[in-house]
C-alpha cells in the first residue's frame, strides 16, 4: 500500500542511553548540570508523585535534525541557506541583516530581493508575507522543512518536523532505574599551575578541577512529520516548488532522520561523553487523511505498542477515507516476539472488524526485525512512496 496525498507520520522510539551529558545547561561554579524536568508518576488512580529527571529536549534533537538535513540536501544538490548550511540557525530572523551583509556573503537572488524589497517596510499585505515566505522556502530547504519566524510582517513558517523532549519511560521511573550524577574531572598541570600563580595579571587557572552532571535512562521520544506540508505554502496552502523538488525534498527530510538516528550524532558533549545507546523500539504510523500522534513511547512497553495501534484503527473507523500503515521495528527476535505477542493480544481484543480493515487494506501492521534502524525509515519511505 502507497499512501498518497495528506500524508503524516507520526514516529516514537524507545532507548537505552548510559552515561549521557546530551542536554547540558547553566554552569553553577564549576559544575555543569544536566538538564532536568519535572515528572508527574500516577502510583495509582488518583494519586500521584512528582520526580525530578534527566531530559534531551525538543530542542536539542531539533538542531541535531537539522544539521543532518543541512548536509543531506546539499549533497543531493538541494538548495540550503548560508546561514544553514553552517549550522547556525537563525533562520532569516530579521531582514534588515541580510540587507546589511548581502554584499559580503552569498546570499540568493530571492533572499537579496526580499531584504532590499521588505527590510524597512512598516506595513505589511497578506501577500508580501506570502512573496517572503515562497523566497525563503525556494532558497532553503531546512528553513521549508523545519521553519522559521521573520520580523518582518511577522512571516512565521511552522515546522513540519515535531520533536518531543526525550523523557524516562514511567516504569524506569517507578523502578528506579533512572540517575544523575556528579562526575569530577581535574585538568591535571602543576607545574603550568605553579607558575601562573605568580602572574597576577593571568586569572584563569591553568589547573582546575570541573565536574560534570551524567545521566542514564530509558528515554522515550516521539518525533512527527506533516509530510505534505513541506513546499507548501502556509498562507495559501499552494505549491511553492515543483512535485519533482517537492518530492526530493520530503526523501531528504526523512534521510536527515535516518542518519541521525543509525549515526547517534545528536546532543552535546559527543567529543567526552559519547553516551552508549541503545534502541529498544521503534513504530511508526504513516497515515493519510487523518493525523494521528503515536501514543506515548515512555508508557510501559506494552502500552505503548498497543494504544497506538488501537487508537489508529479507531481513527480509520471514523475517518472513512484514511488510509495507515504501523510499522514497528526491532533490534533483536527477543524483543520482535514480545512484538508479536502483544500484536495478536489486540487482534483478539479487536476482533473481526480489525482483520477486515487489514484485509481490505485500509490498515497496515509490519513488523521489522534488523539490527539497523536504517531499515525501518526506508520502509516508510517505500509506504509513501518516496524511495529514491
Amino acid at each position: 500500500m502507497v499512501l498518497q496525498k495528506n500524508r503524516f507520520v507520526s514516529i516514537g522510539l524507545r532507548m537505552l542511553i548510559n552515561v549521557e551529558a546530551l542536554n547540558m545547561v547553566e554552569s553553577v561554579g564549576n559544575v555543569v548540570r544536566h538538564r532536568v524536568v519535572p515528572y508527574v508518576l500516577r502510583i495509582r488512580p488518583g494519586h500521584y508523585v512528582l520526580r525530578w529527571v534527566p531530559a534531551i529536549s525538543g530542542e536539542a534533537l531539533a538542531h541535531a535534525y537539522q544539521l543532518h538535513l543541512a548536509e543531506v540536501a546539499k549533497s543531493r544538490g538541494l538548495p540550503v541557506c548560508y546561514w544553514c548550511s553552517r549550522g547556525e540557525f537563525v533562520k532569516h530572523f530579521d531582514l534588515l541583516f541580510w540587507l546589511r551583509t548581502m554584499d559580503a556573503l552569498p546570499y540568493s537572488d530571492e533572499e537579496k530581493r526580499i531584504a532590499q524589497s521588505y527590510a524597512s517596510k512598516q506595513q505589511f499585505s497578506l501577500s508580501d508575507i506570502q512573496d517572503i515566505e515562497r523566497a525563503i522556502v525556494s532558497s532553503c530547504v531546512v528553513e521549508d522543512v523545519c521553519g522559521f519566524l521573520v520580523q518582518q510582517g511577522p512571516t512565521k513558517r511552522t515546522s513540519r518536523f515535531y520533536a518531543s523532549f526525550a523523557l524516562p519511560t514511567e516504569e524506569s521511573v517507578k523502578s528506579g532505574a533512572v540517575a544523575l550524577d556528579n562526575q569530577f574531572f581535574v585538568r591535571h598541570a602543576p607545574e603550568a599551575e605553579a607558575k601562573r600563580a605568580t602572574m597576577s595579571e593571568v586569572r584563569a587557572a591553568a589547573q582546575a578541577p570541573y565536574y560534570v552532571q551524567i545521566g542514564s535512562a530509558i528515554y522515550g521520544v516521539t518525533m512527527n512529520f506533516e509530510i505534505d506540508g513541506i513546499g507548501i505554502s502556509s498562507v495559501t496552502s499552494e505549491s511553492i516548488v515543483s512535485d519533482d523538488e517537492a518530492k526530493k525534498r520530503k526523501s531528504a527530510a526523512l534521510d536527515a532522520l535516518k542518519e541521525m538516528l543509525d549515526t547517534k550524532m545528536f546532543g552535546a558533549k559527543l567529543t567526552r561523553f559519547n553516551p552508549v545507546i541503545d534502541y529498544e523500539i521503534a513504530l511508526a504510523i504513516a497515515q493519510r487523511n487523518v493525523s494521528l500522534t503515536v501514543s506515548p513511547p515512555t508508557k510501559r512497553f506494552e502500552e505503548f505498542i498497543e494504544h497506538s495501534v488501537v487508537r489508529i484503527f479507531r481513527a480509520l473507523k471514523d475517518v472513512s477515507d484514511a488510509k495507515a500503515r504501523v510499522f514497528l521495528w526491532a533490534p533483536t527476535s527477543d524483543i520482535a516476539r514480545e512484538v508479536e505477542k502483544i500484536l495478536n493480544d489486540v487482534e483478539s481484543k479487536l476482533g473481526e472488524e480489525y482483520k477486515k480493515m487489514i484485509e481490505s487494506g485500509r490498515l497496515g501492521i509490519e513488523l521489522l526485525v534488523s539490527p539497523s534502524i536504517r531499515d525501518f525509515i526506508d520502509r516508510i519511505k517505500h509506504s509513501l512512496g518516496l524511495s529514491r
